[in-house]
């Protein structure tokens, strides 16, 4: 079921850590090597959610951005900017992007690119208004220098808005990732953002590298990330937490690798930068090329950066193209139509090779093909 839920959830206060402190899904993925090529400088994350609190471990680090909130009727002058957050979702995705690591936060894994945040109504009353708001984020975002979107945030809202607004994104060559969503043990409805061409749908797994049950997942399932224990803002967003970091966490590291491929190959274009990331991702353990589990698996930026894998391929061809077009959906039974933040309160190289994920289900509904092709329900 997608249903609203909360920016963060309640957990454990972390303690301040020092700045040095690595998580060790990181240290898997060979952060520190891979900074020395390249971390994310000259790339722009716009992450659109629920805006961004101006913390210590983001100076620097947090573009002035924009919002989009609408002010009650009541209060017609109450302004929303976007260095404020009342829930702390969006400061936690931006935090695992570009963050520092003080105070507890998370370090972020492209800790050189910028973030432009766009605040929406997600974490707030209104947040039925937050797709239709995202739309205008969307369009802002790829007019203002953002090469990489970040929505971490879902739902049938103006979903009818929300469409040609990416399809315009990726005219100016933008990458779009958004999570698939949280209901994997609650009938398992995905976010409806990933429907779309060309949109990145992005599943969470646990430090293991297996599936985590919560995350939703599908024929749209095309990258998996680490959604496991991590910092997250407390729900008040006074304080970092330790809670599981869901399809959202997983969905800004998926952006954060673009940002370090593209940091390093700053000539790729969009669809370059999605295919290496498809092809250096580690592929599922039952042989296939994708499943519904994980999609082609995790994103590997060190392949890029340390290893020199990967084919970028023709600059103008798409990697999931191929698909037929899709028209907007409308909630199935059982479904609501209130947009959604994912639950954030979620050897080396974080390599791993993917489980036959026998304990997730007895068959893998997706079989991978010898082509790049995201399928569609519809």
């Amino acid at each position: 079921m997608i249903v609203a839920v909360g920016m963060a959830s309640v957990g454990t206060v972390m303690p301040a850590a020092a700045d040095t402190d690595l998580p060790e899904y990181l240290t898997k993925m060979r952060a520190e090597e891979m900074w020395k090529v390249a971390d994310g400088t000259g790339i722009t994350v716009a992450v659109i959610d629920s805006g961004v609190k101006d913390l210590p471990g983001l100076k620097g680090r947090v573009l002035p951005g924009v919002s989009f909130m609408e002010p009650p009727v009541e209060h017609p002058d109450q302004t929303y900017p976007p260095h404020d957050d009342f829930g702390g979702h969006g400061t936690t995705m931006t935090a695992a992007i570009v963050g520092d690591g003080s105070d507890g936060g998370p370090r972020g894994l492209a800790p050189g690119a910028k973030v432009m945040p766009i605040r929406t109504s997600i974490g707030t009353p209104m947040a039925f208004a937050a797709i239709g708001e995202a739309s205008k984020g969307v369009r802002y975002a790829a007019d203002n220098g953002a090469k990489i979107i970040n929505l971490s945030i879902g739902g049938w809202w103006s979903f009818d808005k929300l469409r040609p607004a990416i399809q315009y994104a990726q005219s100016k060559g933008v990458i779009v990732f958004t999570g698939m969503g949280n209901e994997g043990e609650e009938g398992n409805a995905t976010n409806p953002i990933a429907i779309l061409s060309g949109v990145l749908g992005v599943g969470a797994v646990d430090i293991n590298g297996d599936p985590m049950a919560l995350s939703s997942h599908g024929q749209d399932t095309d990258l998996s990330s680490y959604g496991g224990k991590t910092a997250v803002r407390c729900k008040d967003n006074t304080a970092w937490c330790m809670s599981d970091g869901g399809t959202s966490y997983a969905t800004a590291l998926a952006s954060a690798s673009a940002a370090l491929i593209w940091s390093a190959h700053p000539d790729w274009t969009a669809n370059q930068v999605i295919r290496v990331l498809i092809e250096t991702a580690g592929a599922p353990r039952d042989g296939v090329k994708r499943n519904d589990y994980v999609g082609y698996g995790i994103p590997r930026p060190s392949k890029v950066l340390l290893d020199h894998a990967g084919n970028p391929g023709a600059p103008d061809i798409a990697p999931l193209d191929g698909k037929a077009p899709v028209k907007a959906p409308t909630p199935g039974a059982g479904q609501t139509a209130a947009p959604r933040a994912e639950s954030a309160a979620a050897k080396s190289d974080f390599s791993w090779q993917w489980p036959a994920l026998g304990a997730v289900a007895a068959v893998i509904l997706g079989v991978g093909g010898t082509v790049i092709v995201k399928r569609r329900r519809r």
